[in-house]
């Protein structure tokens, strides 16, 4: 999405872009949350024990086996190298490059071959808000400069001030800037062209599945652990009219051919006027669309999650919904600031599968705090919901700079200290650290049911909107 705007801004103002895509070029792709195998069970267990063990023997066998099948291997990139390469000794003035962090180490090997050929850099991402992550960027040989914001709407602006010295901007770091704040959150979303996916190599997606966005940030937006609304896009709730959103489903439905979308706001219903709008009027203006969204469940106030707007949203074309679970656990839910409730959880799942949607849950285990009880109380809220869920994903806690649990981690107070030896790792962007929790085998047993209980939920095969996002996060 990122580079479709950045693509039609540009063309919008007369300059020529081309775009490369690694995976035109023949980069594998990598489906998320699929049905498992019969013994993905044991898989799943192996990998977690495998991951949190204090044995080094162990885990440096496990990093060797991950880093086989990582998309971050330099040699997975070598054709798109190749291509950027080529790409610029055809008279090109300017290389801009979107990446998340853990690809470090091939922009490095990509902004080197741009310097041989004298081409300035712009290096742009989600996580050029952390000021030691951009600091270790800058030092990339060739990379002429890092913008930390959202650039879509300014970008002629930040390319000629980059190749201008002398010319300071909110959100541009160059080796010679002090570090200074992100640029300040784009406000007028309706400022945003129609995203330009024209270069993307839509013969070899599985679907068709055009990206699509109503806001940036979270109308929530406090959970404790959630670094999305702290990078450049995410700070702040801000959100497009209705009116902008449809004219853009119906405009990429006519580029593209395609009537699927994947709407990858956080929380789709953060809007109550876009979330309510889109189920009373797509049915009217672009019919036969079919979608899938986030939502969030707040346990006090109108959600627009009762069981007939949720029959609207599916009437509308609304196929699939993903919610946070993170843990069965009321006392967690309220030590992540979560905002929500297991009751409140469980209402939402019994009316979005009546409504005729598939229903997609994350839980995150390891949280501070967390007991072996918890998690059973996790596994028994799958259990008796196993009818109403077709995929849960169950994520290993992730800590990362800026947000309020590593504020937490840092002051080591309560069940705070059980977080040992963080560091922060740029080439990941998130805080290296053991986390104590892990080596209790009575969590560990607990983690092992969990995943059973998972597995049992992942084996379902999917039917109808479920099967049409299979394998899309």
């Amino acid at each position: 999405m990122p580079v479709g705007y950045l693509a039609a801004s540009l063309r919008q103002s007369g300059h020529e872009v081309t775009v490369v895509s690694p995976f035109a070029l023949g980069a594998r792709s990598f489906s998320r949350a699929v049905r498992p195998p019969v013994w993905g069970r044991f898989e799943a267990i192996i990998r977690h024990r495998s991951a949190v063990t204090s044995n080094p023997a162990i885990r440096k066998v496990r990093d060797r086996m991950a880093s086989t099948i990582s998309p971050t291997r330099t040699d997975e990139h070598a054709a798109t190298i190749d291509e950027v390469s080529k790409r610029l000794e055809q008279d090109s003035d300017f290389l801009l490059i979107s990446a998340y962090s853990m690809y470090f180490d091939v922009v490095k090997l990509i902004a080197g071959v741009a310097q041989q050929k004298n081409v300035p850099v712009l290096v742009g991402g989600p996580m050029f808000t952390v000021p030691q992550v951009t600091e270790a960027w800058l030092k990339i040989p060739g990379v002429s400069a890092i913008y930390a914001g959202e650039a879509d709407t300014k970008i002629e602006e930040i390319i000629a001030a980059t190749c201008s010295p002398t010319v300071k901007m909110s959100g541009l770091y160059r080796r010679s800037d002090d570090m200074g704040p992100a640029a300040p959150p784009l406000t007028n979303l309706d400022a945003l062209p129609f995203a330009d996916y024209s270069d993307f190599p839509w013969h070899r997606y599985p679907r068709k599945i055009v990206p699509m966005m109503t806001g940036r940030g979270c109308g929530w937006g406090v959970c404790t652990f959630c670094s999305d609304v702290l990078i450049a896009s995410g700070r702040s709730f801000r959100t497009r009219s209705l009116d902008y959103v449809i004219g853009e489903i119906n405009f990429q439905k006519s580029q593209h051919g395609t009537q699927i979308f994947n709407f990858i706001d956080l929380k789709l219903n953060s809007d109550l006027t876009v979330w309510k709008g889109l189920a009373e009027r797509l049915p009217i203006v672009a019919p036969d669309t079919e979608w899938t969204a986030s939502l969030h469940v707040n346990r006090n106030g109108d959600n627009g999650l009762s069981l007939q707007e949720l029959r609207e949203a599916n009437r509308a074309g609304l196929s699939r919904v993903t919610t946070g679970l993170e843990s069965g656990s009321n006392t967690i839910l309220n030590s992540m600031a979560r905002g929500t409730s297991t009751e409140a959880l469980s209402q939402f799942v019994r009316y979005a599968h009546e409504a005729g949607l598939s229903v997609r849950m994350t839980s995150i285990i390891g949280f501070p705090g967390e007991t072996a009880t918890q998690v059973d109380e996790t596994t028994d809220f799958l259990r008796r919901h196993f009818m109403y869920l077709d995929r849960v994903v169950v994520n290993r806690l992730a800590i990362s700079p800026l947000t309020t649990l590593w504020q937490q981690v840092r002051r080591g107070k309560g069940h705070f200290d059980a977080i040992r030896n963080t560091r922060l790792n740029i080439k990941t962007g998130l805080v290296d650290h053991e986390n104590l929790t892990f080596r209790d085998k009575h969590h560990l047993r607990a983690v092992s049911r969990l995943l059973a209980q998972v597995h049992r939920i992942n084996r379902k095969p999917l039917v109808g909107g479920g099967l049409t996002f299979e394998g899309v996060f």
